[in-house]
């Protein structure tokens, strides 16, 4: 249980059962991947959840697991097989992101700097939106308002990758809503050059 907390970093509270189970299976991948043992020594997560959520009308498993932000390049540069062997211990999808701080749009504290673009609201939700679909490239967003006043927006990735995400996307909508509120499509256009 030591070295598995020693995987969390949480301040205010306690970490949950299913976050010690987390950083348990990190532990376990380090210690009997050879490839992976070097880069997962530095990583550490800061909170995970498991997802249940209707979309489109049907009930979507998922693990969340946020790692810390000084991570990201560390995760990125084994992303593909680090996402492999969590999605065969866990037996369901994985969405990984990493934790970003949002500040309020008005500071009410003396001399107090500007807020930076990189902690508004719409900049964070944009990059959970990115790391959701990391290896994806994003062609495109569009944001489409319905006759009743609701937004959608719907995202173009890349066609190349449809094989990969194809069957995750449902997923990741339904999860990509339950962080933000946003309602989200996932569409993969027929022409790269040109997005519609």
């Amino acid at each position: 249980m030591s070295d598995a907390k020693k995987k969390i970093i949480k301040k205010g509270s306690e970490p949950t059962e299913f976050e010690y189970h987390v950083a348990q299976t990190l532990g376990e991948i380090e210690a009997s991947a050879s490839d992976l043992k070097g880069e997962l020594r530095d990583i550490f997560i800061t909170g995970a959840s498991e997802f249940e959520g209707k979309f489109r009308g049907s009930v979507r498993n998922a693990v969340v697991i946020m790692f810390h932000y000084r991570s990201l390049q560390a995760v990125r540069k084994i992303y593909a097989r680090l996402l492999n062997e969590l999605e065969k211990r866990f037996s369901r999808p994985v969405a990984i992101i990493f934790s970003r701080t949002i500040l309020p749009k008005y500071l009410k504290s003396k001399g107090q700097q500007k807020r930076p673009y990189s902690r508004t609201l719409t900049s964070v939700h944009e990059a959970i939106l990115d790391d959701l679909v990391f290896p994806a490239t994003i062609l495109g967003k569009r944001q489409r308002i319905k006759t009743d006043g609701k937004r959608v927006f719907k995202v173009l990735l890349d066609p190349k990758d449809r094989e990969k995400f194809e069957e995750k996307l449902d997923t990741l909508s339904a999860v990509y809503n339950k962080l933000t509120n946003k309602e989200v499509v996932f569409e993969f256009p027929l022409n790269r050059e040109f997005p519609v």
